[in-house]
């Protein structure tokens, strides 16, 4: 059995396939690829456990085929098959081999006896999300989960839709990210989805304009396009309930833009620094940011800003400050303080709604 393949169809998303069943491998069964040809449609699919990826799609075949290949083997022949835009795939007894104008190689099957079969989510409850709204909910609330699965539930993002919104949250005890935005859907509910594997989908879905068919049931979550099929297991648990942490009546609140953060953070950043704490001193008409230097002296940056009501001074974490200037989605800032004790809250100007909380920094 022999069939043409458009090399752009298949090579960039046998990469995807690559990494998604070569992370966290523990057993030999979860590197290989599993290549179905049914219903003229071409197949491939593969797994670590956690992820699972299924990219598919039509070809003009009559006969319903199964193969296991290695999948690292199949990315690196068809990545070196730049010669042509076409690859010749033919099916042997014990092989495959794919041929363009001048490259040629043998893959064989692997015994597929261990592989895990992908469920089938397709009775649970669906709706579309635009991709452009779903992507950065995901991109601005992924970098405040916590790094560690110690608490499963902290190492996920919490998404909510309710009221035609959708809300992500995100924290790992010392930082929170919330986000806020419209979206036409009338249904409320919400699932833990694990940060690991969001940083995976997003790769996935990075360049899928449009709405993207999401599917989800108490355990799995899918993301649906023409295409592509992603998988994953939903976090079980409880996120905590954050808006109790969030303190009320700020005692100041000044504003200044983006972009001047920024700059101060890539100024003092690059310097060697004794800690990764930088004093935030808030002035009437500018904001200082200092950090202390390993070879002697401070370095300190002046902002320009606006301050409403008490001027105030206290210490963060240099790399919150960066993850402010980086997912804050607007071009200035309104940073709240309510106490030495309480926690730093930054929200943007306008637009959809964002508020990042940033624990303080105690320093004797």
């Amino acid at each position: 059995m022999e069939i043409n393949i458009e090399r752009k169809n298949i090579e960039d998303m046998v990469k995807t396939i690559s990494r998604i069943s070569y992370k966290g491998v523990l057993h030999p069964a979860l590197k290989l690829s599993r290549i179905n040809i049914i219903n003229n449609k071409f197949t491939i699919s593969a797994t670590n456990l956690s992820l699972a990826i299924i990219v598919s799609f039509n070809i003009e075949n009559g006969l319903d085929k199964e193969y296991f290949v290695d999948t690292q083997t199949l990315e690196r022949i068809l990545s070196g098959m730049i010669d042509n835009d076409k690859v010749l795939f033919s099916f042997r007894d014990t092989y495959i081999e794919l041929k363009t104008k001048k490259a040629k190689a043998r893959i064989p099957y692997q015994n597929g006896e261990d592989v895990p079969t992908i469920p089938n989510i397709e009775s649970g409850t669906n709706i579309e999300i635009p991709s452009n709204i779903f992507k950065k909910a995901l991109t601005i609330t992924l970098p405040a989960a916590s790094t560690t699965d110690i608490k499963p539930e902290l190492s996920s993002l919490y998404i909510s839709f309710k009221d035609n919104t959708i809300t992500a949250v995100s924290t790992d005890a010392f930082q929170l990210i919330e986000y806020t935005e419209e979206i036409f859907i009338n249904k409320n509910f919400y699932f833990l989805l694990p940060a690991k594997e969001t940083g995976d989908i997003l790769k996935i879905i990075d360049n899928i304009d449009g709405a993207l068919s999401v599917t989800y049931t108490d355990t799995l979550f899918s993301i649906k396009t023409k295409t592509i099929t992603i998988i994953t297991k939903l976090t079980q648990g409880v996120f905590p309930d954050y808006n109790t942490i969030i303190p009320k009546n700020s005692t100041g609140t000044v504003s200044f833009l983006r972009n001047d953060l920024d700059l101060a953070l890539k100024f003092l950043m690059q310097l060697r620094s004794e800690t990764n704490n930088i004093c935030i001193d808030i002035k009437k008409d500018e904001t200082i940011l200092t950090t202390k230097n390993s070879n002697g002296g401070d370095s300190e940056y002046i902002i320009s800003s606006s301050l409403v009501g008490e001027a105030f001074s206290g210490y963060v974490m240099a790399t919150h400050l960066k993850t402010l200037a980086s997912n804050i989605p607007s071009d200035s800032v309104n940073l709240s303080y309510f106490g030495a004790q309480s926690p730093f809250i930054a929200e943007n100007s306008m637009g959809a709604s964002f508020k990042y909380l940033m624990m303080p920094v105690i320093v004797n």
